[in-house]
């Protein structure tokens, strides 16, 4: 037993930095977010001359406002510093620390990680707050992400005391800045004091990613994780594809791993889209053995010759009229006659209804209006396989 796990953890991979296909890596370029990034800077400039500023991310899943905000912040400690002036910048998951004292206690672990995490109040932690700041001579910069889970647990207190931190003592200004990140618009779940403290304008939506931005992102984390000829081009296609339907960035890289890993398994040297399909079959899959039982014979016919001419060729896509030639001969290995070029598309439009298979038009090089086929959920293999039992 003791050979196998030695085996399996002395193995090579496909991959040679697993920790780019973290979550948390924030790749030295961000990329297709540039415009955001700078709409930050606008908004924060303020800071370099010591004036405290508050805004918000928001956008769905997989749409880079944690990275953004990550590296915007970390650019504009470093540039202050370099004016001589100390901004302390802490980051706060309101998922993991979703109470006002929770989420304080993480503010005060930046300065000490010592703190007491019970014992203190609000007021009194964010007297503690004041007496760090000022010893640092430093302002604060606050970034609470997922800032709904907070608000809908503890209401907008801490947040209104942090946008007031300044006001309290007129002796001596001390600016702290708040970046509150959301998947939902947090601003109707504050309390009217606190919107207040908000400008509307300081607010940058973020859109999800399209299909051609999710390949740019999918190609960089290659060329950063994977050793080099590990991954075709008809992966990343494969993947943009299929992270399209959700323009999640987080998904695509998520799949990207599985895909590595996958190919890790088998001891392979190069990840194929049968390794995507099967990473994408174990993320979500939508494939179903009761879906497979509701097609007609002449639709499973369709998506076997598919799956099988995927298999057969090791690629990520197979163009309609390959697929229409193998669907031909299938028909007469089961003694059946192949349906007119119509029937078939039609086919073709209904398993592709039941979220069996991916259409998209063919690119530059190919004649005709030919549409290319995918099989983004499951993979070609275990297909073939399942719809063989079921024509049995």
């Amino acid at each position: 037993m003791s050979n196998v796990i030695e085996d399996e953890l002395m193995s090579s991979s496909v991959i040679k930095n697993l920790n780019v296909l973290d979550f948390d890596y924030a790749p030295e370029e961000l990329i297709h977010r540039d415009e955001q990034i700078r709409f930050l800077a606008q908004m924060f400039k303020p800071l370099l001359s010591s004036v405290s500023q508050n805004a918000i991310i928001k956008g769905p899943v997989g749409t880079g406002k944690t990275a953004i905000a990550k590296k915007f912040c970390n650019s504009i400690v470093n540039i202050a510093r370099k004016q001589g002036k100390i901004i302390e910048y802490v980051h706060i998951n309101c998922r993991k620390r979703s109470s006002d004292g929770m989420a304080l206690l993480g503010v005060l672990n930046h300065f000490d990680s010592r703190f007491p995490d019970r014992g203190f109040s609000v007021p009194e932690m964010l007297q503690v707050l004041r007496k760090q700041l000022q010893k640092r001579d430093a302002q604060l910069l606050v970034v609470f992400d997922e800032a709904d889970a907070l608000v809908k647990k503890s209401g907008s207190n801490l947040i209104y005391d942090l946008t007031r931190f300044s006001d309290e003592s007129s002796m001596e200004k001390i600016p702290v800045s708040l970046l509150l990140i959301s998947q939902k618009d947090v601003i109707p779940m504050l309390d009217p004091a606190t919107i207040s403290t908000f400008k509307r304008s300081n607010a940058l939506s973020l859109n999800k990613y399209t299909r051609d931005e999710l390949y740019d992102i999918v190609r960089q984390r290659v060329e950063l994780a994977f050793h080099n000829d590990a991954m075709n081009e008809d992966c990343i296609d494969l993947i943009a594809d299929i992270a399209s339907e959700w323009g999640d960035a987080r998904f695509a890289i998520e799949l990207l791993w599985k895909s590595g890993i996958a190919a890790d398994h088998q001891h392979v040297e190069m990840v194929t889209p049968e390794h995507v399909r099967a990473a994408k079959a174990e993320t979500y899959s939508v494939v179903t053995e009761s879906k497979l039982k509701n097609l007609d014979r002449h639709q499973l016919f369709t998506l076997y010759s598919i799956a099988k001419r995927l298999k057969k060729d090791g690629t990520a896509y197979v163009n309609t009229g390959d697929a229409e030639k193998t669907y031909a001969i299938t028909c007469e290995e089961y003694n059946e006659k192949p349906r007119t070029h119509t029937m078939f598309w039609n086919y073709i439009k209904e398993i592709e209804g039941a979220g069996f298979i991916n259409l998209k038009p063919s690119g530059k090089g190919q004649l005709g209006t030919t549409q290319l086929i995918s099989l983004p959920d499951i993979p070609a293999e275990i297909v073939s396989n399942k719809v063989e039992e079921l024509l049995k």
